[in-house]
């Protein structure tokens, strides 16, 4: 009985993660597919291009991808999606600023109020919390040896690389990074992306994800309590199948 208990719980943690995997990958197609209806081509449209990059990073599989593209360039029937935004106070002094891909604003926007309403939050009007935030261009590069067959080198060459990165990021044309021991967070100007992009990219460092963030100008410091709160509000709205992306400005 023990053994088929614990195969049990093993096909029910599986059907879990699975479960989860499947929403992660429906929120990054809703993302290719909203880029790919302003204009379908990755080349001349470097939103869709980063709407691409982030899915190939979270693994999506290409033909996710292809369908959404198509879906988006109106080359498959399908429900048209907007992006909105959704902006939320609470009584700590906190912002939020909830991004959502949507096929229907009155869906989007009555459950994210009933999610903030449930954790004492309240919505607020257009930009009662937006000129908070300013828009920047991101990208995420990892500690990870990038081994190509045509470059294979000692570890001894390779490690001046990292312990050399933030050097290396001094000599760019970018606007701020944040850097430890295991990843940096790169902000650029979005008319550097792509240069940006190709020069990380031809160095031994592995590009995560490039993506657009909404950056707090200032910041409010939280106790352990308020923090725990804030998390388990964010984690309920991303549960939410129209929520793409949710910015705050905690500490």
């Amino acid at each position: 009985m023990s053994g088929h208990s614990k195969w049990h719980n093993i096909k029910h943690k599986k059907a879990a993660q699975d479960a989860k995997k499947s929403k992660i990958y429906a929120k990054l197609a809703k993302f290719v597919q909203l880029e790919a209806m302003k204009w379908d081509n990755p080349d001349t449209n470097p939103w869709l291009a980063l709407a691409i990059s982030k899915a190939k990073s979270a693994w999506v599989p290409k033909q996710v991808i292809e369908k959404a593209i198509a879906k988006g360039s109106g080359n498959l029937q399908w429900e048209s999606l907007e992006e909105v935004f959704y902006e939320c106070y609470w009584p700590a002094g906190v912002a939020l600023y909830v991004k959502c891909i949507t096929s229907n604003k009155n869906r989007s926007a009555s459950n994210v109020r009933a999610i903030v309403t449930k954790f004492w939050w309240n919505m607020w009007q257009a930009w009662s919390v937006a000129w908070q935030f300013s828009q920047k261009w991101v990208i995420y590069v990892t500690w990870k040896i990038k081994l190509r067959k045509d470059k294979w080198k000692e570890i001894k060459e390779i490690l001046p690389l990292w312990e050399n990165f933030e050097d290396f990021l001094f000599d760019l044309d970018i606007e701020d990074f944040e850097i430890n021991e295991f990843w940096a967070r790169i902000l650029v100007w979005k008319e550097n992306l792509s240069k940006i992009t190709k020069i990380i990219g031809e160095k031994w460092y592995e590009i995560e994800s490039s993506e657009i963030e909404y950056i707090p100008t200032n910041t409010i410091k939280l106790s352990d309590d308020d923090e725990n709160k804030l998390q388990k509000l964010i984690d309920t709205l991303e549960e939410d199948d129209d929520v793409d992306s949710v910015y705050h400005n905690a500490n």
